[in-house]
């Protein structure tokens, strides 16, 4: 409004009365022009209603969409859940993990075997985590299933008393590589009492953990031994080897430890202890 009366006083010199009308004109005309504000504020809110409501239904869609599938409609890929590892009893050099089909001996054997043939420095240990199938699903072996894999009957009640997954380990020593095992037990006495009656069983049964040692004929039983205060038995089964088969109990920690040489036991007395 303000140019139009400039451009007025430019071009004319006008008087008080046809300034009056000229004013007068320029308000009738301001009156007959449509009002812009009203129709911005209504296109404004317009918008915001429909985006919000678009915002909400396109929530409603992705809520109501099944977890799990593709945007094509069929069954997403998705990674199997990882099994968590379980924590070790003690510390190792380093670690293997193998997996055997349950009732497959002979492959879990294969396998077993080829982490003894390993090259490793001497007096250090491996730990070889067991893993199981079990039609589709895996899991880490059990006790029951670390002696069903070598098919080795131990006595129902060791088993029974066993929490959890047992750490197996290979010790690398300078007559070779030895097998070992620890598990925690609920009821130390009795598994030392199991065992015990074990005893006169445990050559036969725990061949199979030698490999390709030769074992010679056995006359003497099972003695004791003791290293760092700890009680432990012992079967020697050769005069010009490290070999024979030791079994304990830790008591921190309730561990049962099997070795199937006197400087694996040792050592893994040793960890345990570093470990406390």
């Amino acid at each position: 409004m303000r140019t139009d009366v400039d451009e007025f006083f430019k071009t004319a010199k006008p008087s008080l009365g046809s300034m009056i009308t000229q004013s007068q004109a320029m308000a009738a005309l301001e009156e007959r022009r449509p009002s812009r504000m009203p129709a911005i504020i209504i296109f404004s809110v317009i918008g915001i209603v429909v985006l919000a409501g678009g915002a909400f239904f396109l929530n409603q869609f992705l809520s109501a969409s099944p977890r799990g599938t593709s945007n094509t409609g069929g069954p997403a890929s998705t990674s199997a859940q990882k099994l968590a590892l379980p924590a070790p009893f003690f510390a190792t050099e380093t670690s293997r993990t193998i997996t055997a089909n349950i009732g497959d001996r002979p492959g879990f054997a294969r396998l077993m075997a080829d982490s003894m043939q390993e090259k490793e420095r001497d007096g250090t240990i491996k730990r070889i985590v067991i893993k199981v199938k079990d039609g589709p699903q895996e899991r880490f072996a059990t006790m029951s299933d670390f002696f069903d894999l070598w098919r080795i009957s131990p006595p129902q009640s060791l088993t029974d008393r066993i929490d959890g997954p047992p750490m197996t380990f290979i010790y690398y020593g300078t007559s070779g590589s030895r097998l070992g095992f620890t598990a925690r037990t609920r009821v130390p006495d009795r598994t030392l009492a199991d065992m015990l009656a074990w005893e006169p069983g445990l050559l036969s049964a725990f061949t199979p953990l030698f490999f390709d040692e030769k074992i010679s004929s056995v006359i003497a039983p099972f003695e004791d031994r003791t290293y760092r205060n700890i009680d432990w038995r012992y079967l020697k089964l050769s005069q010009e080897k490290d070999l024979g088969i030791a079994h304990t109990i830790f008591p921190a920690g309730n561990f049962l430890v099997v070795t199937t040489s006197k400087e694996a036991m040792e050592t893994a007395i040793n960890r345990l202890f570093d470990a406390r």
